[in-house]
């Protein structure tokens, strides 16, 4: 039995009792080396891993590199200790293979490939949460397309069969119903009707208009997960403590994900309230400033008693500082640990007010 794995070095093939028997080593070239990592863990048999595979005899191995090849008997596991072992010698084997002159060569190329994937990762944010600031906008522009399509469908639908609204309530239910059934007759419940009669032609226009309004609330919902994936993956910490529409909001108002990073929780907390900020300086003074913001979106402003929204909008807007810049410049998700901090917070602040 042979096990295969890799490192930073190259690719390595040992015996049960870890001695290497053999090994290809990658080109010495940061960029190369990563993109060589990249495709091993994505299963492509890359150049070195044919080179290993050519020259060892045992049919049975145990990897943690996913790939196939009918030629050997494969068992693969995702945690080796024979990839642990490669990774805590590796300074030591890149001098012993001759990869590298000294360990001061081999820390500079470790060096260079942090960078290289640290600009990687900024890029990929910037491309994220631009794409955020997009789809939030989106769901803004659909929720006020579906309440206005929601309001002619109910008037129009109304004249047919006005009962209907008593019945639903929901917007999205109510032209669910009127697309799948498209008479009144069909619909479930009904008796009878004070609305008017409408011809064939009457109805199918309405009921196609009512299964366009049903897509739109549809689109909505689908952009929203959309966007609880993009805000997890760029934003966790955030997205922890103020929920993915909120934080993607805030990103939007901010500029980037960057440009929220680097504001100061104050200019946090008032974020979207620009115009009354405006009109306080505007009037010297003589209004009140505002208080918040979009922030008082997050349900613990929102139900809060109103001579405690202020302090608690300071609060949250002063972990959602913290939160970003973790999200941005550290890239650690601490969410849990955030979140159970600001929740005791939030417990103290509330205690002391009753």
């Amino acid at each position: 039995m042979i096990f295969i794995t890799y490192s930073t070095i190259g690719v390595f093939a040992l015996d049960q009792k870890k001695n290497i028997i053999e090994n290809v080593l990658f080109p010495k070239d940061p960029e190369k080396i990563i993109e060589k990592i990249e495709k091993i863990k994505k299963g492509e048999a890359i150049h070195e891993l044919k080179e290993i595979l050519k020259k060892i005899k045992d049919k049975d191995i145990v990897t943690d590199i996913p790939f196939n090849d009918n030629n050997f008997n494969i068992e693969y596991k995702k945690k080796l200790s024979a990839h642990e072992y490669i990774k805590e010698n590796q300074r030591d084997l890149a001098l012993k293979f001759n990869f590298t002159k000294s360990h001061g060569e081999f820390n500079k190329i470790l060096s260079e490939m942090q960078i290289i994937k640290t600009k990687r990762k900024i890029k990929l944010v910037e491309k994220k949460d631009k794409i955020a600031m997009q789809a939030v906008s989106a769901i803004d522009e659909l929720i006020d397309i579906s309440n206005r399509l929601s309001e002619r469908l109910h008037e129009w639908y109304g004249l047919y069969y006005p009962e209907l609204e008593r019945k639903i309530k929901d917007n999205k239910k109510y032209a669910e119903v009127i697309s799948e059934n498209m008479t009144r007759e069909n619909i479930e419940n009904f008796s009878e009707t004070m609305g008017t009669d409408l011809d064939e032609d009457d109805l199918k226009i309405l009921n196609h208009f009512s299964k366009e309004t049903k897509n739109i609330f549809e689109l909505n919902e689908e952009l929203e997960k959309y966007i609880e994936g993009i805000m997890n993956d760029i934003a966790p910490n955030v997205t922890g403590l103020v929920g993915a529409k909120l934080g993607a909001k805030l990103i939007l108002l901010a500029g980037g994900l960057e440009k929220l990073a680097k504001l100061p929780s104050s200019t946090i907390q008032l974020l979207g309230a620009e115009k009354a900020l405006f009109r306080f300086m505007k009037s010297k003074k003589k209004s009140r400033p505002p208080k918040y913001g979009i922030i008082f979106l997050h349900p613990d402003i929102t139900n809060a008693p109103d001579n405690m929204k202020g302090k608690i909008a300071r609060i949250i807007a002063s972990f959602v500082s913290k939160a970003v810049k973790t999200d941005f410049y550290i890239k650690e998700n601490r969410a849990d640990e955030y979140k159970k901090e600001l929740d005791k917070k939030l417990r103290e602040i509330t205690k002391r007010q009753i």
